[in-house]
């Protein structure tokens, strides 16, 4: 009868290994660990995709990522002056922003110019042959031909 045990002790280890339970069990542990991580991931997502879904939330999208602005409404990109270095913090105001600048006399608003590094040329007008006016030196005949030109001469 003994014998018979340590038989049948002997069948079931061999046909029955203990090692390969016990990396079924290391396998299923780090599954299980890997589902419940996926899980909260999943929960994560589905709280971003909720709150994606709000009005609110796609026009600060909208205005922070693309620059979108509501219909009426106007954009306005403050930059600082050319060659100065932006090495300020975020948020603070540079030298060059308009509101900390004092106020102008509406009589000192015509020689001013909109770029400190520009020359001032007040714009004066004077007379030609035919009575028109120039503006900055370009004659203008009041024909459409002359404004053209004189605007490409502009974007030179």
């Amino acid at each position: 009868m003994v014998l018979a045990i340590v038989a049948a002790a002997l069948i079931l280890v061999s046909s029955f290994p203990l090692s390969s339970l016990l990396d079924q069990h290391r396998q299923l542990s780090a599954a299980a660990a890997q589902l419940s991580s996926l899980q909260h991931q999943n929960s994560l997502l589905a709280e971003q995709q909720q709150q994606l879904n709000t009005n609110t939330e796609v026009k600060s999208l909208a205005r922070q990522n693309y620059q979108l602005v509501e219909p009426g409404q106007a954009l306005y990109d403050i930059l600082p002056p050319s060659g100065q270095a932006t090495s300020t913090a975020p948020g603070a105001p540079t030298a060059g922003d308009p509101a900390d600048q004092p106020l102008v006399a509406p009589s000192q608003a015509p020689n001013m110019s909109p770029d400190p590094g520009l020359p001032t040329t007040p714009v004066t007008p004077t007379a030609t042959t035919s009575g028109s006016k120039s503006v900055a030196g370009h004659p203008s005949s009041g024909g459409f031909w002359s404004r053209v030109q004189s605007t490409l001469e502009f974007w030179k």
